[in-house]
C-alpha cells in the first residue's frame, strides 16, 4: 500500500488542478426561478471576537449538480446523497461546442457531435464524464446584464443527447446554466436530457462550470456534492487534473 499512494503522489505532481467552478459570491447569475445566493459577514471580529459568514443558497447555485429527483418525479429515492463520494470522479473528455457556433435557442445534433470528435479525435465512453465547452461562460457577470447567462443558451437535440446515454457515460457537464436545454430570452424548452435520456439512467447533469477552455481533450475529472439528506443536487467544487506541459 505505501508504494501505491508514492505512485500515486508521484503522478499528481506531473499534473497541473484546473478549477472549474465560479466563485461564490452575491449576485450571481442564476436561474430565474431559484432563490439568489446570499452571503452575509454576519460574525465579526470587533463584534465577536473571530470572523464567520452566512450563507443562504438553493441546491443549484454556483457550480453544481442535478440529482434525479430534481427533475424526474417518479425517482424521489434518488437523490444526491445516496450517490457514492466519488461518483463524479472519472476520467473526462471536453468537447468544444463552441465550434459548432450554436445560438441560444438551438439544437446541436447527433451528426454535429460526430463530426466534432472525427476532428477531436477521441470520443466519451462508458463511465467516463463529458464536459461541453460552449464558451458561454464568457457571459457570466455579476453586474450589467448577468441575466443574459441565465436566459440565454444553446442546447442539444434529442439524438445527440441520446447519444451519450447509449454510451453510459457516468455524467455530462457545461459551462452554461441548464446544460443540454435551449434557451432564448428566458424561453425554456424541452430538456431531453433532464427529463428522458440522463437522469432517469443515473447520468448526472453538471452546469455553470468554468474554464473548460483550458482543459485539453481528456483530463481527470473531479467533483464533489455536499451530503444533503434528499437533495435535488448540491453545490461542487469541480477541478480537473491535466499533465504538465
Amino acid at each position: 500500500m505505501p508504494d501505491l499512494i508514492t505512485s500515486l503522489r508521484e503522478l499528481l505532481t506531473q499534473c497541473e488542478a484546473v478549477d472549474l467552478s465560479p466563485v461564490l459570491e452575491n449576485d450571481i447569475p442564476r436561474w430565474p426561478t431559484h432563490p439568489p445566493l446570499v452571503i452575509q459577514p454576519t460574525v465579526n471580529w470587533k463584534h465577536d471576537g473571530y470572523y464567520c459568514q452566512t450563507v443562504f443558497m438553493g441546491e443549484h447555485t454556483g457550480a453544481h449538480v442535478d440529482a434525479p429527483a430534481h427533475q424526474v418525479s417518479s425517482m424521489m429515492e434518488s437523490t444526491i446523497e445516496v450517490y457514492p463520494p466519488d461518483y463524479l470522479c472519472a476520467p473526462a473528455v471536453t468537447y468544444p461546442m463552441h465550434r459548432l457556433n450554436a445560438k441560444p435557442g438551438q439544437r446541436i445534433t447527433a451528426d454535429q457531435i460526430l463530426r466534432l470528435e472525427e476532428e477531436m479525435g477521441d470520443a466519451a465512453g462508458e463511465g467516463e464524464i463529458v464536459l461541453m465547452d460552449f464558451h458561454w461562460f464568457q457571459y457570466w457577470t455579476t453586474s450589467g446584464d448577468w441575466k443574459f447567462y441565465a436566459k440565454n443558451e444553446p442546447g442539444l437535440a434529442e439524438d445527440a443527447v441520446r447519444l451519450f446515454a447509449e454510451r453510459r457515460v457516468r455524467a455530462v457537464g457545461s459551462d452554461t446554466i441548464a446544460c443540454d436545454t435551449p434557451v432564448i430570452a428566458g424561453e425554456e424548452m424541452e430538456s431531453y436530457g433532464h427529463h428522458v435520456h440522463w437522469l432517469p439512467n443515473h447520468i448526472l447533469i453538471m452546469e455553470e462550470l468554468q474554464n473548460l477552455d483550458k482543459l485539453p481533450v481528456r483530463c481527470y475529472f473531479i467533483a464533489t456534492p455536499l451530503k444533503i439528506k434528499n437533495g435535488s443536487g448540491s453545490p461542487i467544487r469541480p477541478f480537473a487534473f491535466v499533465p504538465r506541459n
